[in-house]
């Protein structure tokens, strides 16, 4: 599957332990779902418990989750934690899909904010180098009108 491809990739980019084999049986308990979310965001997911032991706690990890991801303008409307927790394949590809335009969002407004700071330098460059050239001529004219 392309998500547990997408996931795994940035999972081991991290450094993380552990990988997805099953989509809807590994994020079920919402402690690796989190650890995605947290490497593409670039941001802690608060509130996960590591260990959940019940039902009711791992629906509360993916809960966190999706609270996290709402908060930061993914849309997760039409997901249920619910859902998630009992592997519902359609919702946790339509989370996937959400999350991995989240990243593309995220690498878009990165070029951009990149492509800024360029255009900003080159500028600035310019500008010191106009004014440094100016400052020059202006000695060279002065120089000039007092030997004259």
């Amino acid at each position: 599957m392309i998500y547990t491809d997408w996931a795994n990739h940035y999972l081991a980019k991290s450094g993380c332990p552990r990988l997805i084999k099953d989509l809807t049986q590994d994020i079920a308990d919402g402690v690796l779902l989190a650890e995605i979310i947290q490497i593409i965001a670039n941001e802690k997911v608060e509130d996960i418990n590591s260990c959940p032991r019940s039902q009711s706690q791992m629906i509360e990890n993916v809960d966190a989750c999706l609270s996290f991801l709402e908060a930061r303008g993914v849309n997760v409307q039409g997901l249920s934690s619910e859902e998630i927790w009992n592997g519902n394949l359609k919702t946790i590809l339509g989370l996937f899909f959400n999350l991995s335009r989240y990243k593309q969002q995220q690498q878009q407004q990165q070029q951009y904010y990149q492509s800024l700071l360029e255009l900003q330098q080159q500028v600035t460059h310019q500008a010191t180098g106009a004014a440094t050239t100016s400052h020059h001529k202006t000695q060279d004219m002065q120089s000039r009108s007092s030997i004259q």
